[in-house]
């Protein structure tokens, strides 16, 4: 057990202690993680949280059993109804979610958020919901009804279909980041019986991986104690290894996906990548993106392919990047009579950058950018938790927070260009169009 005596997370100078002071933090025997922060100058508490049980631990076949029994965890446990749950948070305006999704195959996340004074009954609801589910039968038909609906409405979706069959084309079946069919999805969801939850939740579920982050109006170690003593008892369950599937290659091509009646279309370049959120070029990698794609308003492709040409709706490009390695992609809304012109300017905007790279002002701007967004995340409890949540989640260690400014003050140009060009090749895209347009 590592913790110390609490302290406010404001020095008497006014100016914020280093997070690495202030976050008091306990390791119990069986291994869950606790993290306090002490933030008194307003009367809320906020939770974040993560445990390994998402997607990447389910069935290949059955990827979506992940999701769906996060979703029902909070449906009913030994002691309570679904009802009697909501009830008891909302009587006091306060929240609680559990989920977990395909943007990050390894984790689920929890977040919960209450006024201070509600403390103890936020972390009684959140310890019963993970400790006692019991997936009520009729929450779960409730529940696929619900997801078959979602699923055949997004289906509708020129956005949804074209990074489904992107995704399809990427990554092979049996891969955490391959999207199946939606009429096979549907089968899936149609299928699911409670004891496939229950088994999953008893095979996946511990405190072995569980990290749980409270920022707020409290006192540390009287909710670390408190914590110690609902989650002390919890089985360790599964070790935290994280299985990686191998690298998959590229797959260049054109694929488009035909749907009747649609004023827009959507298009998806993509590529497989090798940029995880702990690699040391994420950072490097990330700027360089934010220069290019980041923005409809005022990237380079966004100034190009929007605003000068007129040729999308919005264009954006990022890295998925999570403890696995996800691929880049360039999004964009157009016309579907603009889709070829569209296409032929993003690739040679891209190309382009790849030749020239960043300009020492575009450096300067997104490295500006960057860390306001990063303090304007701190300034809530709920930003200050979800920042700790993710250092620690991800291996960086809370004094990551601490040297974040420095960190991205200290990318040069040649970093960022280098660190984007070795994993951005357009010549090894798949290019996908969903919507409206005429037969070849």
């Amino acid at each position: 057990m590592k913790e110390s005596s609490a302290r406010s997370a404001l020095a008497v100078s006014g100016e914020r202690m280093p997070f690495e002071e202030a976050v008091r933090r306990r390791t119990l025997s069986n291994g869950a993680r606790l993290f306090v922060l002490e933030n008194h100058f307003n009367p809320t508490v906020a939770v974040s949280g993560s445990l390994n049980a998402g997607p990447l631990f389910a069935p290949p076949d059955r990827r979506l059993l992940a999701s769906v029994t996060a979703g029902e965890l909070a449906k009913g446990t030994e002691r309570r109804t679904k009802l009697e749950i909501a009830e008891e948070l909302e009587s006091r305006g306060a929240s609680f979610t559990i989920s977990a999704g395909s943007s990050d195959p390894v984790g689920v996340d929890v977040a919960a958020a209450s006024l201070a004074r509600d403390v103890e009954v936020l972390l009684d609801v959140l310890a019963e919901v993970l400790l006692s589910p019991v997936f009520p039968e009729e929450e779960l038909e409730k529940e696929r009804m619900r997801l078959v609906g979602v699923l055949r409405e997004q289906q509708d979706q020129t956005s949804v279909r074209a990074f489904e069959a992107a995704a399809r084309r990427l990554y092979p079946p049996g891969h955490p980041l391959h999207r199946r069919r939606a009429e096979e999805r549907i089968a899936i969801i149609e299928s699911l019986r409670r004891d496939e939850l229950r088994r999953f939740y008893d095979d996946h579920y511990g405190s072995g991986t569980l990290l749980l982050v409270v920022v707020g109006d409290v006192d540390s170690q009287r909710i670390l104690d408190g914590l110690e003593r609902r989650l002390g008892s919890w089985k360790p369950g599964p070790p935290p290894e994280i299985p990686r599937p191998g690298p998959v290659p590229p797959a260049p091509g054109r694929e488009t996906v035909r749907m009747p009646d649609k004023a827009s279309a959507d298009v998806v370049l993509a590529q497989p990548a090798d940029l995880e959120r702990q690699d040391p070029e994420y950072l490097a990698c990330t700027l360089a993106n934010s220069a290019l794609g980041q923005s409809s308003l005022t990237s380079r492709l966004g100034v190009r392919v929007r605003d000068t040409e007129g040729l999308t709706y919005g264009i954006h490009s990022g890295f998925a990047a999570t403890h696995l390695a996800g691929p880049f992609a360039v999004s964009l809304t157009v016309k579907p009579e603009s889709r070829d012109a569209a296409v032929a300017a993003t690739l040679e905007e891209i190309r382009r950058f790849l030749r020239e790279g960043m300009t020492a002002k575009e450096l300067a701007d997104e490295k500006s950018s960057h860390i306001g967004r990063f303090k304007v995340d701190l300034s809530s409890n709920g930003g200050m938790a979800h920042a700790i949540d993710a250092a620690v989640y991800y291996g960086l260690g809370i004094s990551y927070l601490d040297g974040f400014p420095a960190l991205v003050g200290a990318v040069t140009k040649e970093e960022a260009d280098a660190a984007f060009a070795k994993r951005v090749d357009p010549d090894q895209f798949t290019i996908v169009s969903a919507g409206s347009f005429d037969s070849p």
